[in-house]
């Protein structure tokens, strides 16, 4: 009787560890995982529709008409929105977003977000997850230069 006691002891103290390395290879796993463009724009996000269009807006809280308009050629709202469907996100959550831009992607429904340039992150306007590009996707570079 004393041994099987033990032996139930010893098998219960091994799945206790088993738990705990798996939970600790899960909240690992999901702290280092990056996500795709359609995966940040959500389940019906088409990023092959056609015809999509991008719509860039300075936000600046200082002037009294908050949001300007910025012209872009057509050649660079294609690169931008390619730059974005290229890119590798990573879910951020200690944020403190100094927002410069309101950029609009337009695929086959439209996808606003707010932008920091500095600090390389984004916010969907209609969702509370902030990211940030882990791959050199030249979104923020472009977005640089469209808008100086």
């Amino acid at each position: 009787m004393e041994l099987i006691s033990r032996n139930i002891k010893k098998i219960g103290i091994v799945i206790v560890a088993l738990l705990l390395v798996m939970v600790w290879v899960i909240v690992f796993a999901n702290a280092n995982r990056t996500y795709s463009a359609s995966d940040v724009l959500g389940d019906y996000a088409d990023l092959n529709a056609e015809n999509p269009f991008v719509d860039i807006e300075s936000y600046d809280l200082e002037i009294e008409d908050i949001f300007t308009p910025i012209e872009i050629p057509e050649e660079t709202k294609q690169e931008l929105i390619e730059s974005f469907k290229n890119a590798k996100f990573k879910r951020v959550t200690d944020v403190s977003m100094d927002t410069d831009y309101r950029v609009n992607i337009t695929l086959n429904t439209g996808y606003a977000m707010w932008v920091d340039s500095d600090k390389k992150l984004l916010n969907l306007i209609d969702a509370y997850e902030y990211y940030r590009i882990e791959n050199d996707s030249d979104f923020f570079e472009i977005l640089k230069i469209t808008t100086e």
